[in-house]
């Protein structure tokens, strides 16, 4: 491709993903305590490590990469444990902990083939759908919040209902472009009716540098045992999760989806998300993983040259070392956020139905579904009881996303196994 179609690509790629990949480093800085410079450099460098990990997917090194247009980003699915481990110990533990559970990623590229056998589809979905749900109280959290610095109640809905809404139309219109292009019309929209408000402020930074360059160990890093299994499970689930992403981007582009070739892609493709997750913690930064909605980009360009997943990288990596980039986003009123994260935490969740239902569901599927929803939502919200467990039960069983998944995974290996002993 010449260069002007394919850096148009290019562009209409990073819109998709630019909102989503900022969200949750967006969302754990209102969450946990943070300075300015740690915000405006968690915001930086989660735009950097996506157009490293895109990069390595396009370019395919060796084993390294799928070789497809296939773009990363910080990855929802960890959302839930970062927050809680930095609650308990900011950056450094989320980071740590993140950082001490990627082997368990690299070693599953190895079984891919046996892995999505073990887990269907429906252990994926059952995660995706509980990500989803246990987020959304999140967004409703930011939608309220805010009367600290002033804000009434009225324009707190004013602000996430015309955010909401524009996300909504965009969606519903059924217009390719317009969805592609919905959260960040959402965003900007928020932005320019805070403007008036007196709700946006540049912040002052302390720091004058041209460029924000990445730091190792840039907070430390921390650890604890018990939060070490269920950053495993989401391991676990974003890899399978990740082969329905790649084969999605593989039969876009054209290629097929069967064979040792298209095994050794997939192999190429986790092997990536774990480097460039390895890499992003070690700099401060949050686990990335395969963005499925930038599918849909190619289906509606008909692009799905991995030459556009170069010029995706370098948008990506120059506006993340551009401090005003951090600046920017940092700022936005937690109204705005909540509007926003609102309309796309439904929407994981709305994703994760979707993959439940890929297949017909029998007696045994509801049964699966039903149990893991019952233990995600009836032991993680007694807060008393999972406080009076051992820590190493209580970092499981304190974790909806972690109960629900582990509970979905045992059950499907002993209806695996009570199957093939009837054979």
């Amino acid at each position: 491709m010449s260069v002007a179609p394919a850096l148009l690509a290019a562009l209409q790629q990073v819109i998709a993903m630019f909102i989503g990949c900022m969200t949750p480093a967006l969302i754990f800085i209102s969450a946990v305590q943070l300075d300015d410079a740690t915000q405006n450099y968690l915001i930086s460098m989660s735009l950097l490590t996506a157009g490293l990990g895109t990069f390595l997917q396009a370019r395919r090194f060796g084993w390294i990469g799928s070789g497809l247009l296939s773009v990363n980003g910080t990855s929802f699915a960890y959302l839930d444990l970062l927050l809680r481990a930095g609650s308990e110990g900011g950056l450094a533990l989320a980071c740590g902990m993140a950082l001490a559970a990627v082997p368990l990623q690299f070693v599953l590229a190895f079984f891919l083939p046996s892995l999505r056998r073990i887990f269907p589809p429906l252990v994926a979905g059952i995660v995706v759908l509980l990500i989803g749900l246990t987020l959304i109280p999140v967004a409703g959290y930011y939608i309220t919040s805010g009367a600290d610095s002033g804000q009434t109640w009225s324009q707190n809905l004013f602000l996430a209902g015309s955010v909401a809404l524009v996300l909504i139309l965009t969606q519903a219109l059924g217009k390719p472009l317009l969805r592609v292009a919905g959260p960040l019309l959402a965003i900007g929209l928020g932005y320019l009716l805070a403007a008036p408000m007196g709700l946006l402020s540049w912040p002052e930074s302390a720091s004058t540098a041209f460029l924000i360059v990445p730091q190792p160990l840039y907070a430390g890093l921390a650890f604890k045992w018990e939060l070490l299994l269920p950053f495993g499970i989401i391991y676990l689930v974003s890899s399978i999760e990740a082969i329905g992403d790649l084969t999605a981007t593989a039969s876009l582009s054209g290629l097929k989806t069967m064979g040792d070739d298209f095994w050794k892609r997939l192999r190429g493709g986790i092997f990536s998300d774990a480097i460039t997750t390895t890499i992003a913690c070690m700099i401060s930064v949050f686990p990335t993983a395969t963005f499925s909605q930038n599918n849909g980009v190619i289906q509606l360009t008909g692009i799905g040259a991995r030459q556009v997943g170069y010029y995706i990288a370098a948008i990506l990596i120059i506006t993340g070392l551009l401090p005003q980039t951090g600046l920017l986003f940092s700022m936005m009123p937690k109204p705005v956020l909540g509007g926003a994260t609102l309309v796309l935490f439904g929407l994981i969740a709305a994703a994760g139905f979707r993959m439940i239902n890929q297949h017909k569901l029998g007696n045994r599927e509801v049964l699966i579904l039903a149990i893991s929803l019952g233990m995600a939502f009836g032991i993680p919200t007694q807060d008393a009881f999972v406080d009076s467990l051992p820590s190493a039960l209580a970092g499981i069983l304190g974790s909806s996303v972690a109960t629900g998944g582990l509970t979905a995974v045992l059950l499907c290996l002993i209806c695996s196994v009570t199957q093939s002993d009837k054979q």
